[in-house]
């Protein structure tokens, strides 16, 4: 994106106090984040510095390392996980004013893997008298629970009046991104920074939150937008998307700006089911590919809500295509689930090379020795062949351990070798062809971006507001929201007259989803039918 910062960004870079910004895809987030860490720590004395946190290794290297190629002097600034903030700035320094012990710390994953421990398996913020004694006990034999950390470092933050000075005195401002995936516990050790005097900056985007299984919810987002002592900031421009689409995103939530007279958002109606719809697509990819000037068919893709569409998609599509199943690994949520597939598909891209994976884990001048690891395992993972990659599992192994020590999987490592060991789920992660267009899940399509979408499966009881709670609802709403903002150029919502049941394996009558007729969204769009 553009060096110079937009207007939304220039208010949230020039605000001094408590903000909350949410943050829609595509609209400079990190520059944001890396543009405000700039401008404050130029200010600080030397022996201060600001927090800044990320959920993941990899996302707060990649923070750092942006933030240093400014030539950002970051002083005594903390960058890094949340556990590893409440393990290195909070339980290993203040612990021993409760137990008068200073041993030899280590961190082991949960108190249910030591079995005299196991009653700290249930602790919150309230914490009973036996596991008040348990926790003493546990770090003064210098034990800390990884997967408790937020609920150790609660306890030690309201029993150690010296880690409030200790922190006013270091940290000026807090940063926290993701803030969508943040719990109970974490929200309010946030407030309780706050309160210290510590100014919070907590950065987000309500609409990425589509997977309920994981019982991640955007709710304390959404309770620090209705705090007065908040200042709430939107980034609502899409840089990466073409502005109608970015509008019409939008307008899914009720924000309406302008209407761009270029629309490229486009509600189809065809005259059958979902092997008419893919017949129409084989005809008119040539003409749509010429009008936008797009070369390669892989930089088209079609998605669905589920495997039935796929399938007749799959079977019906003359153009050469390729079809991204969904694998168990995918829906491992853990972060060594997350690292797995993010290595898995950096093996297989052509213009990724294990140097290039190596340097977002780990920076060569900061952590010269973790990053030439790093190298090596992934130098032998990216040079093994398809056929024979069960030979360099224990190399994904290594890698994990080494940038999430401590948080074991024993669960992800067996999904990812059911992977490598099934060759169909072993070429999901391997990209189309040039010649090839992709289909795959809306699901699995998040984080991605291509030229033309294709959106299917816009139907009444499929993508929309019949079924489920309140929450249920706003998790298929951010769903469409995700297909529509995976389009670059041009978006097609692909509506038929009966649609495929999988239960009944038959076709039904269509009814388009309610969510089309959001207030806005009409003027935003065209509607047109293939004939």
């Amino acid at each position: 994106m553009n060096n110079e910062p937009t207007k939304e960004q220039k208010e949230i870079l020039n605000y001094d106090g408590n903000i909350v910004v949410t943050a829609n895809s595509g609209s400079g987030k990190t520059f944001t984040i890396v543009e405000k860490i700039s401008t404050i720590v130029t200010k600080l004395p030397s022996y201060k510095g600001v927090i800044a946190i990320s959920f993941t290794n990899k996302a707060s290297d990649e923070l750092k390392k942006r933030c240093q190629r400014k030539g950002i002097d970051l002083k005594h600034s903390f960058f890094g996980t949340i556990d590893k903030f409440y393990i290195s700035e909070i339980i290993i320094p203040f612990a021993s004013h409760l137990t008068n012990v200073i041993p030899e710390y280590q961190v082991v994953e949960c108190p249910q893997n030591e079995s005299y421990y196991s009653e700290l398996q249930t602790i919150t913020e309230i914490v009973t008298p036996i596991q008040e004694n348990l926790l003493k006990e546990a770090l003064s034999e210098g034990i800390i629970f990884l997967s408790k950390s937020a609920e150790i470092a609660w306890y030690i933050l309201n029993k150690v009046s010296g880690v409030t000075k200790y922190l006013q005195a270091r940290y000026s401002y807090v940063f926290i991104d993701e803030y969508q995936d943040c719990g109970k516990i974490q929200h309010d050790i946030f407030l309780k920074l706050c309160e210290m005097g510590i100014i919070g900056v907590a950065v987000g985007d309500v609409n990425q939150a589509i997977y309920g299984f994981s019982k991640r919810f955007p709710r304390y987002l959404l309770e620090l937008i209705g705090k007065p002592e908040f200042e709430h900031f939107e980034l609502s421009k899409n840089h990466r998307c073409h502005p109608s689409i970015s509008e019409y995103s939008l307008c899914l939530f009720g924000i309406s700006r302008e209407i761009i007279e270029d629309k490229r958002v486009f509600r189809v109606s065809i005259e059958g089911n979902e092997i008419d719809i893919a017949n129409k697509i084989d005809l008119i990819i040539p003409k749509i590919k010429e009008k936008y000037n797009i070369n390669r068919n892989n930089q088209i893709a079609i998605l669905c809500r589920g495997k039935g569409t796929i399938k007749i998609l799959d079977e019906a599509i003359k153009t050469p295509h390729k079809v991204f199943c969904e694998t168990p690994l995918d829906k491992d949520n853990s972060e060594w689930g997350r690292l797995f597939r993010d290595l898995l598909v950096a093996k297989f891209e052509l213009d990724t090379f294990s140097v290039d994976y190596a340097e977002k884990l780990f920076s060569q001048e900061l952590d010269s020795e973790k990053y030439h690891s790093v190298l090596n395992w992934c130098d032998k993972i990216f040079k093994s062949s398809t056929d024979n990659m069960i030979t360099v599992i224990d190399e994904f192994e290594k890698i994990a351990n080494l940038v999430y020590p401590g948080k074991k999987n024993s669960k992800s490592l067996e999904l990812l070798q059911n992977v490598i060991r099934n060759n169909n789920l072993l070429k999901s992660y391997i990209p189309a062809q040039d010649n090839e267009i992709t289909i795959m899940t809306l699901h699995k399509s998040k984080g991605l971006e291509f030229n033309i979408v294709f959106h299917m499966d816009m139907y009444k009881y499929i993508i929309s507001d019949e079924r489920g709670d309140e929450e249920q609802i706003r998790q298929l709403l951010n769903l469409h929201y995700v297909g529509v903002t995976r389009a670059i150029d041009v978006c097609y919502i692909m509506i038929g007259t009966k649609r495929y049941r999988a239960k009944n394996d038959d076709f039904y009558k269509a009814e388009p989803s309610s969510f089309l007729d959001i207030k806005g969204l009409s003027e935003r769009r065209k509607d047109v039918s293939w004939k």
